[in-house]
């Protein structure tokens, strides 16, 4: 019976309908020193590094940050995979806010029967494995989340719900050291909400071709109309010694790499 039953047909995309509602960052609006810090780089991408300065920047940014805040796991991956789409800002705040309150949740609702309090590991694994398939469903994975929905259970209960706000004052100064120290020689967030495209502002195009040239009036008319409601691919630009990343575009850094020698064998 099922081997009837298409399995990848069941599938929510939550971006589907939040993306529409997301504007896309005006950090290009900024000033340059203000939008550097904040992961933009115009077309300019990100120069290469190996890994000894990536291990160096890793551990200032891994003893910085879990000076400010004491969590290592998320440190971890804020400074030494800030690639990743687990340490994107999206992933690192609303998963630990959702763990938390996901946690003391649970906690509070194993507290109203007294035989659990013999079992509390049980809670802890409930909240854990809701806090994941949340994350799951909403594109917010993080891994260190799953350990903040446990302790919530097993270790946070006489913090309360006050839980959740110090987990998200937490994140805040995570992020803000991770946007200095990431920002000086290589480039964090590599997007803030999604990768994928979000919508534009609607440009209008006038073809003044079009009024000189009678006889293909109507048609460049028409075509002028097609490309006003079409919207505008992204586009990556090799050049000689150039390439042009859009910010919406997320690219590891091997892809980068190959896009660069692509460049430079363009004469």
């Amino acid at each position: 019976m099922l081997r009837n039953v298409d399995f990848s047909r069941w599938h929510v995309d939550i971006d589907r309908y939040l993306n529409p509602l997301v504007p896309r960052p005006p950090w290009r609006w900024l000033p340059r020193p203000i939008s550097h810090f904040l992961g933009y780089r115009g077309d300019k991408p990100p120069k290469n590094l190996g890994n000894l300065v990536l291990a160096f920047w890793s551990l200032i940014g891994v003893f910085c940050g879990v000076l400010v805040v004491a969590e290592g796991a998320a440190a971890v991956l804020e400074f030494g995979a800030i690639e990743s789409p687990f340490a994107q800002p999206r992933n690192a705040v609303l998963s630990q806010v959702m763990a938390s309150a996901i946690g003391i949740g649970i906690g509070r609702l194993f507290a109203l029967n007294p035989h659990a309090n013999a079992l509390p590991q049980v809670g802890g694994a409930l909240a854990c494995a809701i806090t994941t398939a949340v994350m799951v469903l909403t594109k917010t994975v993080h891994p260190p989340a799953g350990a903040t929905a446990l302790l919530s259970v097993t270790e946070g209960y006489e913090i309360g719900w006050f839980l959740i706000l110090i987990m998200f004052l937490g994140c805040i100064m995570m992020q803000s050291v991770a946007l200095v120290i990431n920002n000086i020689q290589r480039r964090f967030p590599v997007y803030w909400w999604t990768p994928d495209p979000l919508p534009r502002p609607k440009v209008v195009v006038e073809d003044t071709e079009s009024a000189r040239e009678g006889k293909q009036e109507s048609l460049a008319s028409s075509a002028s109309d097609d490309d006003t409601q079409a919207p505008v691919p992204a586009r990556i630009v090799i050049q000689e010694g150039r390439v042009s990343i859009p910010d919406n575009v997320w690219l590891t850094a091997e892809e980068k790499e190959w896009l660069e020698k692509i460049s430079q064998r363009i004469r």
